[in-house]
């Protein structure tokens, strides 16, 4: 979660202007091969927290079509991320999604490097914010998967993650500090996933209509490499209802579980720009998590969009304590700047609230 000020505003402003467009031909009537030509946006940006002081950095998101039937392939993207502050935390991200032959196969991943002080307030749904203690983590990690269409909407993946995170710190005195907790010293995690995709989306980055449902598992043990062993199975289903022209009601529903010596930074959590808006990033974490959010999406001119939304979660010990904890709730609104009217590339900004917190976020793709 960021409190950005004003500073982050102008560069949202300065930087959602930074795109490269596809020169028009010279008859002034695009051919199909000039209007879906690769296309780059630049987002440098500039902010402040109480957590990171002065940050700055730079970001932006490559937009292309591959294949000869650019017109029928959906749009193959790659994002770019790096930030570094006055506290010496760094984070540099990059994220590539490629869509083949028709949609029929896509290639995905990212590739992400970080150092990145963080907060922990132990487990569980009912932890006080003044049990806050930090810990320190540098983390490298990659993903890789393939997905191939089976029939219709059906997808079938298979993917492999690693991360390795050194723990530099943690606080003294802490639940952190005598290593019991898995995770607390960092370590070494490798692991296979599978998925299984609905998607009925009528597009990937900004749907109006359509469906995603989504099942995957992964398997962390040694055969892999892996110092942990635990699994975790989520479950992810979106819903797009068109109001109008230029309405959206999007949907979602979000259920994640684990099981074995999971890591605590690995374990199901609430917070950060996608789950649950309105609280810190971790705020509450535990083996499982029970989500639901919705959001109205609306277009008041051909950049600009306005939205609002709220959500609820819960996190808990396992399958059998599922209810027994209270619920965590949050409501925002946000603007949207429509990057590529072409492809639905936006820009968002959202502020939202939760119980006695708040979230200021200026990141690029919907939530959900």
């Amino acid at each position: 979660m960021k409190r950005t000020g004003l500073l982050a505003l102008a560069s949202f402003i300065f930087g959602a202007g930074l795109c490269l467009p596809p020169a028009a031909a010279q008859d002034g009537a695009a051919s199909e091969e000039t209007s879906y030509k690769a296309k780059l946006v630049g987002l440098p940006f500039v902010y402040y927290s109480p957590e990171t002081t002065l940050a700055f950095g730079a970001g932006g998101v490559m937009t292309f079509r591959v294949g000869a039937n650019k017109a029928r392939t959906r749009t193959s993207s790659i994002w770019a991320y790096a930030s570094y502050n006055l506290e010496k935390q760094f984070n540099v991200l990059i994220k590539p999604e490629i869509y083949l032959q028709g949609n029929d196969f896509s290639l995905s991943g990212s590739l992400r490097f970080e150092r990145a002080p963080q907060r922990f307030y132990g487990l569980g749904d009912d932890t006080a914010s003044i049990d806050q203690e930090s810990f320190t983590p540098r983390t490298i990690a990659a993903e890789i998967g393939i997905k191939r269409r089976l029939v219709a909407g059906l997808f079938a993946g298979l993917r492999f993650n690693f991360e390795n995170t050194t723990m530099e710190k943690v606080e003294a005195g802490g639940l952190l500090a005598p290593g019991t907790i898995p995770g607390s010293h960092g370590g070494l995690l490798a692991g296979f996933g599978g998925s299984l995709d609905w998607d009925t989306r009528d597009a990937s980055m900004f749907p109006r209509r359509g469906a995603y449902l989504q099942f995957t598992a992964d398997v962390y043990n040694a055969v892999a490499g892996s110092e942990f062993s635990f699994n975790r199975f989520n479950l992810n289903l979106r819903k797009y209802l068109p109001l109008g022209p230029d309405q959206v009601l999007a949907l979602q529903a979000y259920a994640l579980t684990t099981g074995g010596d999971v890591p605590f930074y690995k374990l199901a959590l609430v917070g950060g720009d996608t789950l649950l808006r309105g609280y810190y990033k971790g705020r509450f974490r535990d083996k499982s998590l029970a989500l639901v959010q919705a959001e109205y999406r609306a277009l008041i001119s051909d950049r600009i969009g306005v939205v609002g939304f709220a959500g609820a979660a819960q996190v808990f010990a396992g399958l059998d304590h599922f209810g027994s904890g209270s619920v965590k709730l949050s409501a925002g609104t946000g603007v949207r700047y429509v990057i590529s009217k072409r492809d639905g590339t936006t820009v968002r900004l959202d502020m939202a609230w939760g119980d006695r917190s708040f979230g200021f976020y200026i990141t690029a793709q919907e939530a959900f």
